[in-house]
């Protein structure tokens, strides 16, 4: 749907929202989406919340949308609105711009 499309993009860029990229750090350095905080979904799992608040819904994006799905079921659990966006390609054909290292 585009407007949820654009609905997303406009909260993430202006910072209503996060975007969260949960993929390695040698993924996260060959390119990631535009505003994105990175931390790897094994580091989250960990408690590694980083940047992350609850007051801020999180759009979550991996590779294909696998890691993504277990970032948002761990942060829904701890109060967080959190969605998986799928992989770092949903992102991108969603108008999200992609940002080298």
């Amino acid at each position: 749907n585009e407007e949820i499309k654009h609905t997303m993009l406009d909260e993430v860029k202006s910072g209503t929202a996060k975007l969260l990229d949960v993929r390695t750090l040698e993924e996260w350095k060959e390119g990631h989406a535009e505003h994105a905080l990175h931390i790897s979904v094994d580091e989250l799992l960990r408690g590694e919340m980083g940047e992350l608040v609850s007051s801020k819904k999180t759009y979550i994006y991996c590779r294909s949308g696998g890691r993504a799905g277990t970032a948002a079921k761990y942060l829904k659990g701890r109060g967080f609105e959190a969605e998986n966006v799928g992989g770092l390609g949903d992102w991108l054909r969603a108008g999200g711009i992609l940002r080298n290292a």
